[in-house]
């Protein structure tokens, strides 16, 4: 199996090396779409795969997927996300007391 990925690989490789910058640039937007729309437990299986064969393939040239800096960086994402949220209920809070504190000097000058 690895060696028929090989194969496809380096064809894949040769193909794109022997393209115009145009066709790279259409070839490169098409694989990103792609992993777009893959499922995101399918993407670190196939890094995962891709650190295997690279193993495997003993090439010391070819460098691995880094998946834990990926993961890092989403936590981080993740960690920012929830304090704009929390920052973005607390300005609620804030204007709901603000109306309700108006509403109450409206019912004291009656």
């Amino acid at each position: 199996m690895i060696r028929a990925f090989n194969k496809h690989y380096r064809k894949a490789i040769d193909l794109i090396e022997s393209s115009s910058t145009s066709e790279k640039m259409e070839i490169a937007e098409k694989v990103i779409e792609w992993f777009r729309e893959l499922p995101e437990e399918y993407i670190i299986s196939l890094a995962m795969f891709f650190n295997e064969v690279i193993d495997d393939l003993g090439d010391d040239s070819l460098e691995k997927i880094n998946l834990k800096i990926k993961r890092k960086r989403k936590e981080e994402k993740e960690e920012e996300e929830e304090e704009e949220e929390e920052e973005e209920e607390k300005k609620e809070d804030l204007e709901e007391d603000e109306f309700e504190e108006e509403n109450d000097e409206d019912k004291e000058d009656y």
